[in-house]
């Protein structure tokens, strides 16, 4: 009889320690799965700026090249002042 008290206490005791596991396994996955939305929410943040950043660098450029190509042209017609010019 005492073998037998002894065995349904170890088997409550693992029936405890399972549901305890088990709670924790739910948890440990939730956060997983969370983690991971956060991941990819990042990710598509990401790529979200490098196409921003890409856009505004061929902006950029092509503003540069504008203004480079008015300043050829403005000083092939004379029309940039030269500060040292006026000095003399």
């Amino acid at each position: 009889m005492r073998e037998l008290e002894e065995f349904e206490k170890m088997l409550d005791a693992l029936t405890e320690s399972y549901k305890k596991l088990r709670e924790e396994n739910k948890e440990l996955w939730s956060r997983v799965k969370s983690l991971t939305e956060k991941v990819n929410n990042l990710e598509r943040e990401k790529k979200e700026l490098e196409e921003l950043l890409e856009n505004q660098k061929k902006a950029l450029g092509a503003l540069v090249e504008r203004l480079q190509r008015f300043l050829s042209i403005t000083a092939e017609q004379g029309l940039i002042w030269n500060e040292k010019e006026d000095n003399r």
